[in-house]
């Protein structure tokens, strides 16, 4: 297998089975790729991933077929991908897609050949219609048209248009683990890799580029470094934790909320995580060793589920919520192809039956923090202001926060503080 192999199964994998990216390049690139064919494999698939409308807008122009088999169809993208949008030299982006139409069908290369040579020559004038509505947005920005139409129905033109058009820089955000290294050395160990890094506006948050194979690098295995955007970041910090407090993480895994919490206050706290998902209570009982995460317990338990014994025990109480994860698209692209409209409606419920059962754990004077991964109203004030309207016993505790991926360059987060009279 070569590297536009691996890409063609890791995009077919994403489009086809709704994989995630990550576990898609996971499970496509074989150990023996170099750094190189990695960094390939991965920019290619997110890049085309990025630009899958538009690159699917600007294909039709010069394929005369009526029916495109979905494999071939992928090839084609990738092909297209690397000639509009990426350094790869013409030749080589139409004679690689040509050969790998060869191994997946052999009778579609002569078609293949045909439409990317004829893209390669026409590609100048291919024309793109002006951005004046939604329409015209979805193929500008890649984005499926309910998505356009929602977001500018929520927060109007200019600033859907600014959101959607927005890029993501193609880097690793991740955190300092100050509990097991400091700032020097942790730089030290950056460097080493022979990578680019730059620092957040956060002291813990660097964003790098160049990374790859993370889970293999000692710097990772070792517990100096953990995987987290600055947003989530953001997001404990708002917590106000303080040693001695009992935290309890309602929807817990992998665990990188918790594991700051940890850092932040020097294993001051205590810890209850629980997950729904026993898969999901081993990874964040693996992350809490490799972070070196004392005082805390992992259990699989529903945050649906009421546990008597804990009413009103915990300090702060974290509802990191199941959510659409819209506020992730940019960073993450596969999500906008697999959401559907009525996936917000049926989060809504579970997200105010999870917060409503929750509630019930905080103390007195305590802390209830909901937080999404998600930019709808419909998953965050919707939620949290019913929940206020429901019940005499909570407050905000501090004004709520939407970070915007065009505005904060993080992710897409909803924060919500409140506090228990």
């Amino acid at each position: 297998m070569n590297a536009r192999e691996a890409a063609y199964r890791a995009l077919c994998a994403v489009l086809n089975e709704g994989a995630y990216t990550s576990l898609a390049l996971k499970g496509h690139i074989p150990s023996s790729f170099s750094d190189e064919e990695r960094h390939f494999v991965s920019a290619l698939l997110r890049t085309t991933l990025e630009n899958l409308i538009k690159i699917d807008y600007a294909l039709q122009g010069f394929i005369s077929s009526r029916r495109v088999h979905g494999s071939i169809r992928n090839i084609l993208r990738l092909g297209a991908c690397q000639l509009l949008f990426m350094d790869t030299k013409g030749y080589a982006a139409v004679n690689e897609s040509v050969a790998l139409a060869k191994r997946v069908k052999p009778q579609t290369a002569g078609f293949v050949n045909a439409v990317l040579r004829a893209l390669e020559k026409g590609k100048a004038s291919i024309a793109y219609p002006p951005v004046t509505d939604a329409a015209s947005l979805s193929v500008a920005a890649s984005y499926p048209l309910w998505i356009c139409d929602k977001f500018i129905r929520d927060f109007g033109w200019d600033f859907a248009k600014s959101l959607l058009m927005h890029r993501a820089k193609p880097q690793t955000n991740v955190r300092m683990n100050a509990l097991k290294t400091n700032r020097c050395d942790f730089l030290a160990e950056l460097d080493s890799l022979n990578v680019e890094t730059a620092d957040r506006t956060l002291p813990d948050a660097f964003a790098v580029r160049g990374l790859s194979d993370i889970e293999n690098l000692a710097i990772f295995k070792n517990g100096h470094m953990a995987v987290q955007s600055e947003s989530a970041m953001r997001a404990v910090l708002a917590l106000d934790l303080k040693p001695g407090d009992k935290l309890l993480d309602c929807c817990a895994a992998p665990g990188g909320k918790s594991a700051y919490a940890a850092a932040l206050t020097n294993n001051g706290i205590s810890v209850t995580a629980w997950d729904i998902h026993e898969h999901r209570v081993a990874m964040t009982q693996k992350n809490f060793e490799r972070l070196g995460v004392e005082n805390a317990s992992v259990s699989l338990h529903d945050a649906r589920i009421f546990v008597p014994e804990y009413e009103r025990r915990f300090d702060v109480v974290l509802v990191d919520a199941p959510c659409s994860a819209m506020g992730l698209m940019a960073q993450q692209p596969d999500i906008r192809y697999v959401r559907k409209p009525e996936d917000i409606v049926r989060l809504n419920a579970l997200q105010k039956e999870i917060l409503s059962v929750c509630a019930r754990y905080v103390k007195t004077g305590g802390t209830l923090a909901y937080m999404t991964c998600s930019i709808n109203r419909e998953e965050n004030e919707d939620v949290t202001d019913a929940f206020l309207s429901g019940t005499g016993g909570y407050r905000y505790k501090k004004p709520v926060q939407t970070l915007y991926p065009h505005l904060c360059g993080s992710d897409g987060f909803y924060i919500a503080v409140m506090e228990r009279r």
